[in-house]
């Protein structure tokens, strides 16, 4: 017994590591690949929402990527489920504390529809129902990926359009200077940030199985929680420092994560294998879509467009409920 509990003192530092590793190498991925496609001279806006939005979900991918490929498919949908309930709850919500938070019409009418869409699908494809299939295993098949990826391609084109029909720029400061560098030291760059995506995934993933194992944890529960709420911390910190004339994006950037989540990360998995679905996660499901319904109404309740220190703290509320629901389950 003593020994189990002496082997966690190295399972969390080796854990926080693997977080470390991630994160800031995919720092070093997203700089160097946005160096060498500025130097092949692609235009900032498709930089922009291509290697620098998706470079926040590299370490996600990574981590779900390595997770699919040894079978831990409860892993997988609970970090792709949690992470998306913890970025409408969490961070829209603790941002909101020390500031008023601000979305565009595009986000409450086509962004989280689109969401909803997206977690319906996933209801729909995971359960079996879409197709009617009479197969007693439920799960997403390989089939099923290239419908997820059909999705990502589909939401992917529109939001690259919209931002180039508005000009915008995500991700950066129109008064920073922006960062070139030799092609030489751009490809080290990338490779060292692909190096240690892969390094800090093995990390991660291998040493929350061996605490699942030791401690009889679910794989759903480290997924949703431990999985969810360390890849969520990027994501605060850089919405925790946006300026106050890119907020309008905020809630449009975590909503397109979202959407990226279920439709990108989940088809890459599952082609990659089909996953075994768990029918407890069809809980999470509705809990994730009453909350996408209940942003809706926020946004379009009271100062339009707004939400207000108050709706704020009710979404901070909610997650700690939430939180508790999933210790107590």
């Amino acid at each position: 017994m003593l020994y189990k509990y002496l082997t966690l003192l190295l399972n969390i530092p080796l854990l926080l590591i693997g977080f470390f590793l991630l994160n800031r190498s995919a720092g070093f991925f997203v700089d160097g690949a946005s160096s060498i496609a500025r130097k092949i001279k692609l235009p900032e806006s498709m930089i922009s929402f291509t290697i620098v939005a998706l470079g926040a979900s590299l370490p996600k991918l990574f981590t779900n990527i390595l997770a699919v490929m040894n079978g831990y498919d409860d892993l997988v949908i609970g970090n792709v489920i949690g992470s998306n309930i913890f970025n409408l709850l969490g961070i829209i919500g603790i941002v909101g504390l020390y500031r008023p938070i601000r979305a565009n019409r595009y986000t409450l009418f086509i962004g989280i529809p689109f969401s909803i869409l997206s977690v319906v699908l996933l209801y729909l494809l995971s359960n079996n129902i879409l197709f009617g299939t009479k197969s007693i295993v439920l799960g997403l098949s390989n089939f099923d990926g290239y419908i997820l990826l059909i999705g990502f391609i589909g939401f992917m084109t529109y939001g690259y359009f919209n931002v180039k029909k508005h000009n915008a720029i995500w991700f950066e400061e129109s008064h920073q200077k922006i960062e070139h560098y030799a092609i030489w030291f751009a490809v080290l760059m990338f490779i060292i940030g692909l190096i240690g995506l892969y390094a800090g995934a093995i990390l991660v993933v291998d040493n929350l199985i061996d605490i699942s194992r030791k401690y009889h944890l679910s794989q759903r529960f480290l997924g949703q929680f431990v999985l969810a709420l360390g890849g969520s911390f990027t994501m605060l910190w850089w919405t925790l420092n946006f300026k106050t004339h890119q907020s309008k994006f905020e809630v449009s950037s975590l909503i397109g994560t979202n959407v990226l989540n279920i439709f990108g990360m989940l088809g890459v998995c599952a082609v990659i294998a089909p996953m075994a679905y768990n029918t407890s996660f069809n809980i999470d499901i509705y809990i994730l879509i009453a909350i996408s319904i209940l942003l809706m109404l926020f946004l379009w309740t009271g100062k339009k467009l707004n939400l207000s220190l108050a709706k704020c703290r009710f979404l901070v509320l909610l997650l700690i409920v939430y939180m508790v629901y999933l210790f107590v389950r």
